[in-house]
């Protein structure tokens, strides 16, 4: 009997001393990157998160929708969204665009085929943006929107968008745009 308490204990002991391996210090392995996006801005208001990086949907429109140069769609509204405005600070609120304008009207933002599908990009219309009171915010200008009088806590700047052609033909594919905007507090 001895022996068999001797070989359980051996055989106890042998296991314990096993799983003390397993138990070692953990794996690691990289997982990623994560990146943080911001920025800390002395102004008036702060921009929206959803505001800072949206997408307007123009919809989809038939070539032969456009029969001549100057030819647009239907207005579409957008917001810039502003938050935690301060009027002490400043009182009113204005935006400019900047971005690829169309060669053939510089008055317009050029369209391309951002999303990187198979029908390639339209030709011969560009994207009209513009104010609350109607007036064009021509890219690259330097022109900002009609001020808007900011009051405190959450403002909102309504815009509108919208297909105009700037050529006789228009041919049919991806009509998207990319612009960036600026800021204007007085």
């Amino acid at each position: 009997m001895r022996i068999n308490s001797s070989v359980q204990i051996f055989v106890a002991t042998s296991l314990l001393m096993s799983s003390i391996g397993v138990m070692a210090a953990p794996v690691l392995s990289n997982g990623g990157t994560v990146h943080f996006k911001g920025e800390i801005v002395n102004a008036a208001c702060s921009v929206s998160a959803d505001s800072a990086d949206q997408t307007v949907t123009l919809g989809q429109y038939r070539s032969a929708k456009f029969k001549a140069v100057g030819d647009k769609t239907g207005l579409v509204p957008f917001t810039i969204k502003l938050q935690d405005c301060d009027s002490t600070v400043s009182s009113k609120a204005s935006v400019a665009f900047t971005g690829a304008a169309d060669a053939a009207d510089p008055t317009v933002l050029a369209v391309s085929n951002i999303g990187g599908g198979s029908s390639g990009a339209a030709s011969g219309v560009g994207i009209e943006i513009s104010d609350s009171q109607g007036a064009v915010l021509v890219p690259n200008s330097g022109k900002f929107s009609a001020a808007h009088q900011l009051k405190d806590g959450d403002n909102v700047l309504a815009l509108t968008a919208r297909y105009k052609s700037t050529l006789a033909a228009v041919t049919p594919g991806a009509a998207d745009a990319d612009a960036t905007f600026t800021m204007q507090y007085e």
